[in-house]
């Protein structure tokens, strides 16, 4: 059984965000700890981390039978508490925007990839921690009743 267009799109994010590594001409070794929905605290040992959901995917009429959807991804950034947690932040940030660039029609599985916002945060609880997310939305087309 084949995967969906959406399935085979999230599988190219995954490959591209963990390729984000220092031996890969990248500022951070994020790409190291890419997790795919990972919805709890992170241990100290997984950050700096990098967490994807892909929460909407509106769709409008192309034609008849095609359908365009517009695919949309937060990605999250964890950031290790450290005294430069703002700047090792924003080197991430930096980091995924140069991988999608790469090529933002994911292998052709994609027409178009574009950067919806970004925002960042640093907050200090018991210790300096670092969070941003990056808003991306890839459109790509289907035939009717395709994912």
């Amino acid at each position: 059984m084949t995967d969906s267009r959406r399935q085979l799109l999230i599988k190219q994010v995954d490959t591209r965000l963990k390729t984000i590594l220092t031996a890969n001409e990248y500022k951070t070794n994020a790409g190291a700890h890419v997790f795919d929905w990972k919805d709890r605290e992170l241990a100290d040992s997984e950050l700096n981390a990098i967490i994807y959901k892909d929460k909407t995917c509106p769709q409008e009429l192309d034609t008849l039978n095609r359908y365009i959807n517009k695919l949309r991804i937060e990605i999250e950034v964890k950031s290790k508490a450290a005294s430069t947690t703002a700047a090792m932040t924003r080197n991430i940030l930096d980091d995924i925007y140069k991988a999608i660039g790469v090529d933002d029609t994911w292998d052709g599985l994609a027409e178009n990839t574009e950067p919806v916002e970004n925002d960042m945060d640093i907050k200090q609880n018991n210790k300096i921690a670092g969070s941003a997310t990056i808003i991306i939305e890839i459109e790509y087309s289907t035939n009717k009743w395709e994912f």
